[in-house]
C-alpha cells in the first residue's frame, strides 16, 4: 500500500523530460508567427501590386510580376529579424552574472532558461533541493 501510495505522489509531480528548454519552445513559436505572418504580407503586396501594375521605376519594360515578386522577397528577407538569438544570449548571459553574485552555481545556461521559468521550488528541511527521488 505504501509503495503505490509513493509512485501516485511520484507521478503527480512527474515533470516530461523534453529536448527543447521553455526558452527554446517560446522561440520557435515566436519565429514561426513572425514566418506566417510575413508570407501572408508579401503575398498581398505581390497581389496588390499586380492588381496596381507597379513597375519599376528604373526599367518600365521590366514585367510587373517580376517586378513584384522582387519587391516581396525583399521584403521576406527583411522582416526576419536576425539580431533575436543575440539578444536572448546577452540577457540569459547578464542573468547568469547576476546570479553568480549571489554565490549561485550555474554550469549550463539552459539552466538559467529553466530557473527563470519555475514558479515552486521545493527543499528540505535544511533549505538545499532534493533530487526527485
Amino acid at each position: 500500500h505504501v509503495v503505490a501510495r509513493r509512485q501516485q505522489c511520484s507521478e503527480c509531480f512527474h515533470i516530461p523530460h523534453s529536448k527543447e528548454t521553455p526558452l527554446q519552445a517560446a522561440l520557435n513559436k515566436f519565429s514561426n508567427r513572425i514566418s506566417i505572418i510575413s508570407i501572408m504580407v508579401c503575398v498581398i503586396m505581390y497581389i496588390a501590386g499586380i492588381i496596381l501594375k507597379r513597375h519599376d521605376p528604373e526599367n518600365s519594360s521590366e514585367p510587373t510580376a517580376l517586378y513584384m515578386l522582387m519587391v516581396a522577397v525583399t521584403l521576406a528577407v527583411a522582416s526576419i529579424p536576425e539580431g533575436i538569438p543575440l539578444c536572448v544570449t546577452i540577457a540569459l548571459s547578464v542573468g547568469c552574472k547576476d546570479m553568480v553574485k549571489q554565490m549561485v552555481l550555474v554550469r549550463k545556461i539552459s539552466a538559467v532558461e529553466t530557473l527563470g521559468c519555475a514558479s515552486v521550488i521545493c527543499s528540505d528541511k535544511t533549505g538545499t533541493l532534493t533530487e526527485g527521488k
